[in-house]
């Protein structure tokens, strides 16, 4: 039981901002192809039509 209340406590813990941005700076990595293909404008545009959905009401 006190190992649980001990693991439990770990819940509680709380990161400021610079806490997270740092281990987020060092572990992102550049997608590369084919995402940054499929995110060009142009590659969209035939992919799907420039299809714009109206949001329903």
């Amino acid at each position: 039981m006190a190992q649980l209340e001990d693991n439990l406590g770990a819940l509680d813990v709380r990161f400021i901002p610079e806490q997270v941005a740092r281990p987020e700076a060092a572990s992102a990595v550049e997608l590369g192809f084919p995402h940054d293909f499929l995110a060009r404008p142009m590659t969209r545009n035939v992919v799907f039509g420039d299809v714009r959905l109206a949001a329903r009401r």
